[in-house]
């Protein structure tokens, strides 16, 4: 067991359950009540994969499998939260093709392209994705989580806005890298810069009062 993995993926749970009730307790904007939401997803599939990861579980692809379900339905609030300021008739379409895509994928990167996750002597932790669904990962994931980020970075005001924006580009690229490297030195200077920015952003948002007093 890699105790530098263990502890990335650890306070990858502690940092979005925080920043998710953070995000959700602000129920007036529902950009934030959703983009919450898939924060809270993420931190389930964060907590299957770790437990796996501890353990060291034989049957990992089925650990993996469940963390890729609650992941994927993470993408679709993502795509709500983007959609908000949309009419009605045209985020109810956006939304539902977006949960046919998600079934799709997951229904793909299980049965048709199904993984082969697995931990390296080292402990470190891969994916093993497939080309195809890598390149559906990729292009869900900017497609939803973009523009949910410019939906809730907007509603701040000044560096903080400049903060909660970048700070989460940072994650996504870094979770694409996540899913499509496997350069043992890279992936160790990548987890020290997510988990960094990551602190640095849950700090802010949980101990300054300042960076909520949000915009109209």
């Amino acid at each position: 067991m890699n105790i530098l993995v263990v502890l990335f993926f650890l306070q990858n749970i502690i940092v979005t359950a925080i920043l998710g009730y953070k995000f959700f307790s602000q129920k007036k904007n529902l950009s934030f009540k959703n983009f919450g939401i898939a924060l809270f997803l993420n931190t389930i599939a964060f907590a299957i994969w770790s437990f796996a990861i501890i353990q060291q579980a034989s049957n990992l692809d089925q650990y993996v499998t469940a963390g890729a379900a609650f992941f994927i339905a993470s993408l679709v609030f993502l795509l709500i939260a983007g959609t908000q300021e949309m009419k009605a008739g045209m985020r109810m379409g956006i939304v539902t093709i977006g949960i046919i895509v998600g079934v799709v994928l997951f229904y793909a990167r299980t049965f048709m392209y199904p993984s082969a996750p697995s931990i390296s002597p080292e402990g470190l932790f891969f994916f093993n994705l497939q080309p195809v669904v890598q390149m559906l990962y990729i292009f869900g994931l900017g497609l939803a989580a973009f523009p949910a980020i410019e939906a809730v970075a907007s509603r701040f005001k000044g560096s903080y806005a400049s903060l909660v924006r970048y700070s989460f580009i940072i994650e996504v690229m870094g979770g694409v890298i996540l899913m499509t490297s496997s350069n043992t030195q890279m992936l160790y200077v990548l987890g020290w810069i997510m988990g960094t920015v990551y602190f640095v952003l849950c700090a802010t948002l949980l101990f300054s009062k300042k960076a909520w007093s949000l915009s109209n």
